[in-house]
């Protein structure tokens, strides 16, 4: 039997997670925050623990200064609901291009979001996450691929086509 409110909580948690992702590489604070409840905690983005507050005001211009485009990917989501808690595990691979003198460098990270989620104000946000890193590496982008100088390069902020709809 398909329980129509389990399928509605999974879905909006997983909203969240998107919307984050969108967020973080477009540059856009409130995708990001609205992924969050307020004072949400995050762990091992730095040497201390961060508020998101603090985090979106730290991570998107250090984005944006550092990286020409970055695309974060989740996959293998894991949800398990307790009442108005839930531990969400997801995947993360995410890519970063910095510009260089002579190439393009590619960072990858491979990790995982250990997110715990909570029912507030009738809404399932991230309250706290933890990062894990499972493997990293940077590669120079000597040769793209054909075609890619005639296709349209994304934007990273309201310009992106995706702000019309």
């Amino acid at each position: 039997m398909i329980d129509l409110q389990e399928i509605s909580k999974r879905a909006e948690i997983v909203d969240c997670l998107l919307s984050y992702t969108r967020g973080i590489d477009r540059l856009d604070k409130e995708s990001v925050i609205s992924a969050f409840h307020p004072g949400a905690i995050l762990n091992n983005y730095g040497k201390e623990p961060m508020l998101i507050e603090d985090f979106v005001e730290y991570a998107l211009p250090s984005l944006q200064q550092r990286y020409t485009a970055t695309q974060h990917r989740v996959s293998n989501i894991r949800v398990e609901i307790k009442e108005d808690r839930a531990l969400v595990e997801s995947y993360v691979l995410a890519y970063h291009i910095e510009s260089g003198e002579d190439s393009n460098r590619l960072h990858t990270f491979n990790g995982r979001y250990i997110d715990t989620f909570t029912f507030l104000d009738g809404h399932w946000k991230i309250s706290e996450r933890f990062l894990r890193n499972d493997w990293s590496k940077i590669d120079d982008i000597t040769n793209e691929m054909a075609g890619s100088s005639i296709w349209v390069k994304s934007s990273r902020d309201i310009d992106d086509p995706i702000y019309k709809f």
